[in-house]
């Protein structure tokens, strides 16, 4: 047997480390006992979610179907279980069972680290990228906004990446094992859009990997590799064809898979029977980054630092902040002789100025990995660099959205379920990964010093550089730093210049154009002082001078910073090629210089006020209002609550935690739902009809300080007879039809439905239908009528329902653009509604006989493995 040699661990060993300790150091106030990380979109999910785990406290499960959501919607779209699987152990384990979000950050190292290693750079290098990938300013923002599976999602990528090239370079049996075992890691995280990514980036890869097979005449292996990734793909994706086929399926049903459009001549989407074919282009690239915005990969001010909001023990931070020295605080306290403490808050969202609606910060990749990244580019052979540079610039291209209107909509209307995706600034994740892989392939072959021509790569990698920071100062001294100012400017001066003696009514219209906050008085005062103000345009116009002002001196000071950084690296670099330092000193210093630039602009996002009293977490987050205590008391448990007190109630999902709820948050609700919600239940206005055919026996209302349960008499309940149908023809017609009728008379049907209820007739006051029975899952009505009658439930259409009238499958027909009609026969009659998904069924059975081949696969590698290494004998 050979002496098994410990030592070729000891690097692998002092990377993690590594990972470890820069993980407990940048994540430590979280290891605060007692503190959980307030992260908002987690707090939306646990709002969605709450019914789900109420319903498997009772039952042992979680429905199919939840209602406190849209009036109900596939609750395996929100909380999902399916068998256990050993996957699941892995997944820790990767992670070592850290805590949140210490484990976050380290998956995304090892990870990245596994890729390195795949592509043969030495371990200490490879600790660089790592580092540079996981704290990239991208991570720390939607860690604290709470997109958990995006994180972890983006966690796994480099692995798959890494399995891949393990192929690629002839490591058969290794590669497919760790591909089909990291590709069902990353895509069972859930976050599709990542994924759709990353395989963007393998595609742009394997033709890179084609070119130089063909060259060297191996078009046989190629072809080979290619069948190994195929197939180790397809056993990834099986392993979670649970969540893939009702995530699929669900898309085609939900506002991904089309949504209603009107007025078409208005439109610039494609749009097939009164729909577009997938999101709309106008929700789907609302955030857009900007060109110019781009040039945050390596200078975060260029726009701005966006605003990114924590809250802890009441008070509300901001970051990054104005400060009492900044220009427009010192300006608007002459004016307003307010605190300077509210003016920092006030003022610190106008720092960002780009063209997304708004942002929680940068993409910020740090200026020592840009500037490895152009030096790579003149110093590195062609074996990587030229795909990584294509994928890259293929990554920013997309991320730029409706700034590019003729590039991307031309991707959104013809690659594949790419109009099922939104946010085109997601797409920066990557350069996000492929920056750090150059990065690291160019301290990697640094580290060699075996090139004679080093001095003239690298003074073009100077100039390349250079020519980066003269870009960005040529936009400095060009630019005005207004690209949005325009419409705040008219906000200000439509306030300004009003008349009005009731200044209160006007502060709305600054609410939207700024970040509320909870103490409006500076509102009020900023309102009270400038009303009646001749000259309020003046003072509108330089209270948007000093904040240019601001927004230049972010933009310069990253100009510095990010040069000082620069300085460094480059003259680390520059003297061990000259062999005045040795390696450690250079891996340490620049590795240093590289960590002290992410994690000290990482901390602007992640810190001590990201955390939270776990104690007070759920009255904090979920308060019981003596609405919600009024409403809980009704002894009636299937009825529909209407918030009309909180924003728009399409955006939360607080009041999903208590009741069955019309509103609710999710990034994919039913399409025609979502329809609805657009033009029927506009927050300010709702069509009270709709609101009655939706049974909202109760309406949410602010009075005072106080929320108040307002009950509605028109709440038509959960299912009612109709006198007569109302056929239309298309989508269009019928979301016009339900803005003006009477629901409890008359159905709105659109007319390929017609022959379904051809034999109906007006309901009389002898009939009746009553709820029997309510199950997530199953309802049971009981209906007695002396004829055929049309009956309309209170419940939302979806194809997976199926009804059934005394034991025998009969079919439902949509009624109101959202809801689910019958035609009941004479007599009294057992009706029964269950929910059944074919594909949930049928993915969970995938799913499982998968994950099972996986781990055959991983253990029959293992076996292969101890046994070339002659640790076991068979």
């Amino acid at each position: 047997m050979k002496k098994f040699e410990f030592k070729i661990f000891v690097p692998h060993l002092i990377a993690i480390g590594v990972f470890l300790i820069v993980a407990v150091i940048f994540c430590k106030p979280g290891l605060e006992s007692g503190v959980v990380l307030k992260q908002s979109d987690v707090s939306g999910w646990q709002g969605m979610s709450q019914q789900s785990f109420e319903y498997k406290e009772q039952h042992g499960r979680f429905p199919l179907w939840v209602t406190n959501m849209f009036s109900g919607m596939p609750g395996y779209q929100i909380a999902m279980e399916g068998s256990w699987s050993p996957l699941g152990m892995i997944d820790r384990a990767i992670q070592l069972w850290l805590p949140q979000p210490i484990n976050f950050f380290f998956l995304a190292c090892i990870c990245f680290y596994f890729l390195c290693i795949c592509l043969r750079i030495r371990p200490y290098a490879a600790i660089l990228g790592s580092i540079a990938y996981a704290y990239c300013s991208f991570s720390p923002i939607i860690i604290t906004a709470g997109h958990n599976t995006q994180m972890f999602a983006l966690g796994y990528a480099p692995a798959v990446l890494g399995a891949v090239i393990l192929i690629f370079e002839g490591r058969h049996f290794a590669g497919f094992t760790l591909a089909a075992l990291f590709t069902a890691l990353q895509i069972a995280q859930g976050h599709q859009q990542i994924s759709y990514y990353l395989f963007i980036v393998m595609a742009i890869m394997t033709i890179a990997f084609a070119i130089r097979f063909i060259k060297a005449n191996q078009a046989k292996l190629f072809f080979k590799s290619i069948g190994l990734i195929t197939l180790a793909g397809i056993l990834g994706v099986a392993a979670n064809a649970l969540v893939l086929l009702t995530v699929y399926d669900f898309s085609k049903e939900s506002k991904r898979g089309g949504q209603l459009v009107i007025d078409d001549s208005a439109t610039k989407d494609v749009v097939k029977d009164g729909k577009t074919k997938g999101l709309s282009k106008a929700y789907a690239f609302q955030w857009s980054y900007g060109k110019a915005e781009t040039l945050s990969l390596m200078f975060p001010g260029v726009m701005g630092y966006g605003t990114h909001v924590a809250e802890r023990d009441g008070d509300v931070y901001m970051f990054p902040k104005v400060d009492e020295n900044s220009n427009v605080v010192k300006y608007m306290s002459e004016k307003l002789s307010a605190p300077e403490s509210q003016l920092i808050d006030y003022m610190s969202p106008e720092l960002y100025w780009g063209t997304q609606p708004f942002t929680n910060g940068p993409v910020y990749l740090g200026a020592v990995v840009c500037f490895l990244f152009i030096f790579g580019m003149f110093y590195l052979d062609n074996k990587h660099k030229w795909w990584i540079f294509i994928a890259s610039i293929f990554g920013i291209l997309l991320s730029w959205g409706s700034n590019l209107p003729g590039f991307n909509y031309f991707i959104f209307d013809y690659f594949p379920l790419y109009n099922k995706f939104r946010v085109p600034t997601m797409a920066l994740v990557i350069p996000q990964l492929l920056f750090p892989v150059l990065a690291s392939l160019t301290l990697n072959k640094v580290l060699e010093n075996n090139d004679p021509g080093w001095w003239k790569k690298f003074r073009f990698g100077l100039i390349g550089t250079a020519a980066v920071f003269i870009i960005t100062l040529f936009f400095y001294t060009s630019s005005d730093f207004s690209l949005e100012d325009r419409k705040r400017t008219s906000e200000f001066n439509n306030i300004y210049n009003s008349q009005d003696p009731d200044v209160q009514s006007k502060i709305g219209n600054l609410n939207d154009a700024l970040m509320p906050l909870k103490d409006n008085r500076l509102y009020e005062k900023l309102v009270m002082n400038f009303a009646n103000d001749p000259n309020a345009k003046k003072t509108a116009k330089e209270i948007v001078s000093e904040v240019r002002k601001d927004r230049a001196g972010l933009l310069l000071s990253d100009i510095i910073r990010s040069f000082i950084f620069v300085v460094l690296a480059a003259g680390l670099i520059m003297l061990f090629l000259k062999k005045k330092i040795n390696a450690t000193v250079l891996l340490i210093g620049v590795t240093l210089i590289t960590m002290i630039d992410l994690l000290g602009f990482g901390m602007k996002y992640l810190n001590a006020q990201s955390f939270g009293n776990k104690d007070d977490y759920e009255a904090r987050e979920f308060p019981l209002s003596a609405a919600d205590q009024q409403i809980k008391q009704d002894p009636d448990p299937n009825f529909r609550v209407y918030n009309s007190a909180g924003g728009d109630p399409f955006q939360e999902s607080k009041t999903s935690y208590y009741h069955k709820s019309i509103g609710g948050y999710h990034p994919a609700k039913l399409g025609i739902y979502d329809d609805l919600a657009a033009y029927q239940l506009n927050p300010g206005a709702p069509n009270i009809s709709v609101l009655n055919m939706l049974n909202a026996k109760y309406v949410i209302q602010q009075q005072g300080n106080d929320l108040v349960a307002a009950r509605n008499p028109g709440a038509l309940g959960n299912a009612w007879f109709v006198n007569a149908i109302r056929f239309v023809n298309g989508p269009d017609e019928e979301m016009k039809a339900i803005s003006n009728f009477n629901p409890a008379d008359t159905a709105i049907v659109d007319i390929k439905y017609k022959n379904i209820t051809a034999t109906i007739t007006p309901a009389d006051s002898s009939s009746n239908i009553r709820m029997t029975s309510f199950d997530n899952d199953a309802i049971v009505y009981q209906a007695t009528s002396t004829a055929n009658h049309a009956a309309i439930f209170s419940e939302i259409y979806y194809k997976d329902w199926n009804a059934y009238i005394d034991g025998k499958r009969t079919e439902i027909f949509k009624a109101n653009y959202v809801l689910r009609g019958l035609v009941i026969p004479a007599g009294t009659h057992k009706i029964e509604f269950k929910f059944e998904p074919k594909l949930y069924f049928a993915g969970r059975t995938i799913s499982n006989l998968s994950t099972w081949l996986i781990m055959i696969l991983i253990a029959a590698f293992i076996i292969y493995w101890l046994r070339k290494k002659s640790l076991i004998k068979m």
